[in-house]
């Protein structure tokens, strides 16, 4: 008697172990099916992220180009000759009237393309021309002595 009920219990925990077994391959299987599903996904997702920022530096790359160009443009406020490339923070400074003491203009120029914007320090020192927040400044240099020349 003892022998056939470990021989039914043997059985029973046999059945129990495949069904089990089953179980865990069905899980197995559908983790690898969601695994290779996020491998595909994230595979996609790079490639966006990839081709958005080829995107994002040829148009930087474009604006950077461009800009060298633009004092060239009929509506350029400032001859070319007269405007000097900073690049940054203000892409340019141009000089109108040199000539005459009254007519004399500075101009600061940034160029801007497609949906670009102006950064923080850009919209800082627009601001403080606007506010007449600009200032001389001139530096006389003697040997290696830089002294300030106040008016």
């Amino acid at each position: 008697m003892v022998t056939f009920i470990l021989a039914v219990t043997c059985i029973v925990l046999g059945f129990i172990i495949a069904i089990q077994g089953n179980r865990l391959k069905g899980e197995i299987t559908e983790l690898k099916l969601e695994l290779d599903l996020k491998d595909a996904s994230h595979i996609v997702e790079k490639a966006k992220v990839k081709k958005d920022s080829t995107f994002r530096s040829s148009a930087v790359n474009w604006g950077k180009t461009i800009e060298h160009f633009v004092p060239f443009m009929s509506n350029f406020p400032v001859p070319p000759e007269d405007v000097v490339f900073l690049g940054m923070p203000i892409d340019y400074v141009g000089f109108t009237h040199t000539d005459s003491k009254n007519k004399c203009e500075v101009h600061f120029i940034e160029v801007k393309s497609g949906n670009s914007t102006l950064m923080g320090k850009q919209r800082n020192i627009k601001t403080a021309i606007e506010d007449g927040r600009v200032y001389w400044h001139e530096i006389a240099v003697a040997g290696n002595r830089a002294e300030i020349v106040e008016e």
